[in-house]
């Protein structure tokens, strides 16, 4: 009879989520994604995030979209990659629409969207903002898929009191959108910090009172991964969240945005140990964890030191993906979609010889059948290739 009601539960199981009991399931996967992004021969006329008048390593006298490298339209970008459809505007439709079929075809479950709110410091002013309600938001509703945002604002603010009014603001905006992900019933909201970014565990706790007061319940994503040597004798690095952070019950889940900014590790068994003790350590403490998983990193163009994480021809994005899945994480974030400048992307690249090769190490991992989505072709940029 025992072993009746032990199949019995199996069956049931099976009826319940569509697949025999054991099966191990993937951490659920989001990918940073950057609306930041405008061209000189589109409609704002302005070079955004493309260019760099600062010297850099490969460019001593910046880098100018202006110029064109390989006529007609391969330009000086900021990147060691080139876009597969050339420069964009983050607020090009044709060009949003396919990212998200890109996402959606390699696994992506959502997108961590970059969030500088109505801030006048961006130019064009409040861009990104703009691109979320007009764009992002709208396309994610029309190709079911899921968003949220990503705020990099409360580090760099002058007034606190700002970014507390814009998240209250705009999260009664948009959490009830089809598209805005939600966690335990809860809108999700990422908080970005650099790793001596300005916030402490008091003034955090400050803005997410005052944000619950006028929105509601939220979930709450905290970038607070750091590293330490461990033991310092032998030069060896940890990752962890610190204390004073771990003791903010309202926090759900801790995340990094990044190893390179930190700890500059791509090795499997480095990156399989390094994860496991920060998982661990957070997993203890009743929150959940995000860990980033990165394809490469090469910021020679925007930098005169710079530091080069090798792609290995994809086994860097491969190991990091078997890395934070053998850790047992509760959720992981492409390190990145797009941010070009440090060629951390994974969108196609005329750069590599097969343009989606990352995003098919990802539906491989996924184990779904990667079925590319047709290239843009109306587009406000005449200078994506059709």
């Amino acid at each position: 009879m025992k072993r009746i009601g032990l199949m019995s539960i199996c069956f049931s199981f099976f009826l319940m989520t569509g697949q025999s009991a054991g099966v191990h399931q993937k951490p659920f996967v989001m990918a940073h994604y950057y609306t930041w992004y405008t061209t000189g021969t589109g409609p704002h006329a302005h070079w955004g995030a493309w260019g760099k008048s600062e010297p850099s390593l490969y460019h001593p006298q910046g880098a100018s979209p202006e110029r064109v490298l390989f006529p007609p339209y391969v330009r000086e970008i900021s990147s060691c990659a080139y876009p597969l459809v050339g420069a964009y505007d983050s607020d090009d439709p044709e060009v949003v629409r396919w990212h998200i079929r890109l996402a959606k075809a390699a696994g992506i479950d959502a997108f961590l969207v970059d969030w500088w709110g109505p801030a006048n410091w961006q130019k064009p002013s409040g861009f990104t903002h703009d691109v979320f309600v007009k764009t992002v938001l709208p396309i994610a509703e029309e190709e079911n898929f899921k968003v949220c945002l990503f705020d990099e604002t409360p580090q760099f603010a002058a007034d606190l009191s700002d970014v507390k009014n814009w998240i209250v603001t705009y999260l009664n905006q948009f959490k009830d959108s089809p598209a805005y992900l939600h966690f335990e019933g809860k809108p999700v909201y990422g908080i970005y910090q650099h790793p001596v970014g300005s916030l402490t565990p008091e003034s955090a706790t400050e803005l997410r009172d005052y944000v619950e007061q006028g929105v509601g319940p939220i979930y709450w994503i905290v970038d607070k991964m750091l590293c330490r040597a461990v033991p310092p004798e032998k030069g060896d690095f940890d990752l962890y969240v610190p204390d004073d952070w771990l003791a903010l019950s309202w926090v759900d889940c801790f995340m990094g945005y990044s190893t390179f900014g930190i700890v500059r590790r791509y090795e499997y068994e480095d990156v399989r140990r390094m994860f496991g003790n920060v998982v661990n350590q957070v997993h203890d403490k009743g929150h959940k964890m995000l860990l980033p998983v990165h394809p490469g990193h090469n910021n020679s163009k925007i930098a005169t030191e710079p530091w080069v994480m090798p792609r290995r021809d994809g086994q860097t994005f491969s190991d990091y993906l078997r890395a934070a899945e053998e850790t047992a994480p509760d959720f992981i974030a492409v390190t990145s979609f797009n941010e070009w400048p440090e060629t951390t992307v994974i969108e196609p690249s005329r750069s590599w010889a097969d343009p989606y090769q990352y995003l098919k190490i990802l539906a491989q991992w996924k184990s779904i059948q990667f079925i590319q989505p047709e290239e843009p072709r109306r587009v406000t940029n005449p200078e994506i290739l059709e």
